[in-house]
C-alpha cells in the first residue's frame, strides 16, 4: 500500500470554494498530483488482478490485460509507497535532529494502524492476498532508514534485489525446508515475511527505492523525464536479460501459472520426493547429507533470478522494478498538461487505505465469502462480466474518491491514520488535545 500518502497542503485558492474551483485546485504544487494518479492507477491494476480481469490488449498472440496488471500493480505500490515515506519526512531535505525522531515515532504509528487494518481485512475471508500487514511490517523496518541519503537508500536496495533472493534460497536448501520436516527455515512469521505473496526481499528494496527517488525534485519535467526514460531501459534490462537467463519468451508476462513464492522452487524440484517420503511431520531417519543431496539446488538458485510475476525473483525486481519508475515518470509528466482530465484517478489515488479497504469489503460481501453475486470474478464466470465488474468498482471508486476529496479532503481512513501517528509524537506529558 502506497502509505503514507502524499501531505496534503492547501493551495492558496479562492474564498468562495464552489465545486468547480475545488477541482480546479486540486493536486496543484506543492502536492505532485502525478504521484497520486500513479497511486490511484496502482488500485485500479490491483483490482483488476483481484477480479480476474482478462480482456485482449495486443489481439488474440499479445499480452493481456491481466498478465499486465498481475505482480506489477502491487510492485508500482511499493515503489509509490516510498515516494510517499520520503514525501511525508522531508522530501529533498533530510530529517535531521527532532525533526528525524518526530518523523520515526509518526512513522510507527502509521505502521500499526495499516498492520491493525490488514489484519482485520484478512479475517474477512475474501481470498486476497491483502497487501497492508506487510506494509505494517515494512514501516516499521523502514524507521531506522528515514534519515539516509538517498545514495545509501539506492545502494541498499540493489543490495538487497540482488542477493536477498540468492541468499533466501541457499538458505532454504540448505536446510532442506519444504522437505516435509519441522526443521529448518520455516514456520508461520517466515512464510509471511520471506515466503508469502509478498516477501520481503522483494518489496523492501522497491521501497528503498521509491525513498531515493522521492528525495529528487520530482516537481521538475526533466527529472520525471529521467524517471520515465530510465524505467523503460531498467525494464528492458531486467525482462530482457530475465528471459536470456531462464530460456522463457515473455516469462515476464506469464502472470496467472507464476509461483508465489521463491520457495515453491523446492517443492517443485527436487525437495518434492522428500516430501513423499517424509509424509508425516516427524524426523527423517536419513542423514543430512542425504537429503541434502536430492535437493535440486539449480532450481531453486533459477527460481530466485525468476522473472515472471509473483515470482520474486531479482530479474523480476529490476524488471517490474523499471516498469514502475516508467509509469511514475508518465504520470509526473502528464499529471500538468492533463492535470483537469486526471483529477478522479489522483483523488483515489491520494486516499489509499480507503479505496483499498472498500475494494477487499467489497469483494468480500460481492465474490466470497459471501458470495452474493460470485459470477462477477472470472475465476468463477465469464470474463466478460468479471471485466465489466472490473469497471464497475473503478467507476464507483472514481466518482466516491473524487466527491470526498472535493468535499472533505483526506480519506476517512487516511484521517484515522494521521491522527494516531500524531498522538503517537505528542511531546510526554502534553496530553491528548
Amino acid at each position: 500500500m502506497s502509505l503514507p500518502s502524499t501531505p496534503t497542503v492547501r493551495s492558496a485558492e479562492p474564498v468562495r470554494r464552489s465545486v468547480g474551483n475545488r477541482w480546479r485546485y486540486f493536486g496543484r504544487p506543492p502536492r505532485l498530483m502525478g504521484i497520486d494518479v500513479a497511486r490511484g492507477l496502482a488500485i485500479f491494476g490491483m483490482i483488476g488482478a483481484h477480479v480476474g480481469i482478462s480482456w485482449m490488449v495486443a489481439g488474440p498472440d499479445g499480452p493481456d490485460l491481466a498478465a499486465i496488471v498481475q505482480g506489477r500493480s502491487s510492485i508500482l505500490f511499493a515503489v509509490v509507497a516510498g515516494i510517499s515515506v520520503a514525501l511525508a519526512t522531508g522530501r529533498e531535505q533530510l530529517p535531521r535532529g527532532e525533526a528525524l525522531r518526530s518523523a520515526r515515532l509518526r512513522m510507527a504509528g502509521r505502521a500499526l494502524v495499516v498492520l491493525a487494518l490488514g489484519l482485520a481485512l484478512e479475517m474477512l475471508g475474501s481470498g486476497i492476498a491483502v497487501i497492508l500487514p506487510i506494509y505494517g511490517i515494512l514501516f516499521l523496518i523502514l524507521i531506522p532508514f528515514l534519515g539516509l541519503r538517498r545514495r545509501t537508500l539506492a545502494l541498499t536496495a540493489a543490495a538487497i534485489a540482488v542477493a536477498g533472493p540468492t541468499v533466501v534460497a541457499l538458505l532454504r536448501a540448505m536446510t532442506l525446508s519444504g522437505a516435509g520436516i519441522p526443521q529448518g527455515i520455516g514456520g508461520t512469521a517466515v512464510d509471511f515475511l520471506i515466503s508469502g505473496s509478498y516477501p520481503l526481499t522483494v518489496w523492501l528494496p522497491l521501497v528503498l527505492a521509491g525513498m531515493a527517488l522521492g528525495r529528487l525534485r520530482l516537481d521538475r519535467r526533466r527529472t520525471a523525464a529521467v524517471l520515465f526514460g530510465s524505467g523503460v531501459g531498467l525494464a528492458a534490462f531486467g525482462y530482457g536479460l530475465g528471459d536470456a537467463f531462464n530460456g522463457t519468451v515473455r516469462g515476464w508476462l506469464s502472470g496467472w501459472g507464476s509461483v508465489s513464492s521463491s520457495a515453491s522452487a523446492l517443492s517443485s524440484s527436487g525437495a518434492s520426493s522428500l516430501v513423499a517420503s517424509s509424509s508425516s511431520m516427524g524426523p527423517d531417519g536419513r542423514g543430512y547429507l542425504k537429503r541434502l543431496s536430492e535437493v535440486d539446488l539449480g532450481a531453486a538458485l533459477s527460481q530466485a533470478w525468476g522473472v515472471a510475476p509473483h515470482s520474486g525473483g531479482t530479474w523480476e525486481i529490476i524488471g517490474s522494478g523499471g516498469f514502475a519508475l516508467a509509469v511514475v515518470g508518465a504520470c509526473l509528466l502528464l499529471a500538468r498538461p492533463l492535470r483537469a482530465l486526471l483529477v478522479p484517478v489522483a483523488a483515489v489515488g491520494s486516499m489509499p487505505l480507503t479505496a483499498y479497504t472498500a475494494h477487499v469489503v467489497s469483494f468480500a460481501v460481492l465474490i466470497s465469502p459471501l458470495g452474493l453475486a460470485p459470477d462477477l470474478s472470472s475465476w468463477d464466470g465469464d470474463p466478460a462480466v468479471s471485466g465489466c465488474f472490473w469497471i464497475g468498482c473503478v467507476v464507483v471508486l472514481l466518482a466516491g474518491c473524487t466527491m470526498w476529496a472535493l468535499s472533505r479532503g483526506r480519506g476517512p481512513l487516511e484521517s484515522v491514520t494521521a491522527n494516531v501517528a500524531r498522538r503517537v509524537d505528542l511531546p510526554a506529558g502534553s496530553g491528548a488535545r
